[in-house]
């Protein structure tokens, strides 16, 4: 079986060599940038599965290279900062993090992030085929190319929003409260932000044009409305 690459977009030295270490040890196949400015040929030169993307980087900021990898690939990120401001999580989830940790943290909890969004990435690509199509009216999404298209042209999402449009699309007409949806599209609900599934939701609805499918039931959660065809 092939190592899944990371590549751990970092300034601070030692933190960056005990992620790599630490990842190493699990057998993931883990390269250093420490600097924002390189950052975006790396990516395009080592190909990785996922990035771990520090914000406070010389040259370049870590909003800014989001910004920029989300112009061209939806592989999984995770925000790894000392910033703690809650406009800063927001911002980086709206503009297409997949999670957020806040330093210091613990390389077990971020390891556990990780395997999570591995978890989930490979949960959905293995799905069997009979199952790889959702259809509605408008929308259609394959399961098996992870695309979603709406009025036949491709809608971009993110790896988390492309799973948690999944999870509430296979379950139409079904009410989710945040907590089962955070649990069950990011696996690790103790650790997390509930407040990421309502970010999540919004981009959705912007990226499906303000669409009628997610209803959000106030107190609740959220449903998806609609007959799979």
């Amino acid at each position: 079986m092939n190592q899944k690459k990371i590549l751990i977009v970092e300034d601070d030295t030692d933190l960056a060599k005990m992620i790599e270490n630490y990842l190493s040890r699990e057998n993931y196949d883990a390269v250093i940038c420490r600097q924002g400015d390189k950052a975006l040929s790396t990516i395009k030169q080592y190909r990785p599965d996922m990035i771990l993307l520090d914000l406070m980087l010389p040259e370049m900021d870590g909003l800014e290279i989001l910004k920029q990898i989300r112009a061209f690939s939806v592989l999984p990120v995770i925000i790894i900062s000392a910033k703690e401001a809650e406009v800063d999580r927001v911002l980086g989830l709206k503009i297409g993090a997949d999670d957020y940790i806040t330093k210091p943290f613990s390389i077990k909890e971020l390891v556990a992030r990780v395997e999570a969004l591995f978890r989930r990435y490979d949960y959905t690509a293995s799905s069997p085929v009979s199952s790889n199509i959702i259809a509605f009216d408008d929308v259609m999404i394959d399961r098996s190319s992870r695309n979603v298209t709406k009025d036949g042209a491709i809608v971009n999402l993110t790896m988390k929003e492309f799973d948690l449009l999944v999870f509430l699309a296979q379950s139409p007409n079904q009410a989710f409260r945040k907590e089962q949806l955070y649990d069950n599209v990011w696996g690790i609900h103790e650790y997390g932000d509930i407040n990421t599934v309502t970010i999540h939701v919004q981009k959705i609805r912007e990226k499906l044009g303000n669409s009628r499918y997610i209803t959000t039931l106030r107190g609740i959660g959220y449903r998806f409305d609609g007959e799979i065809q």
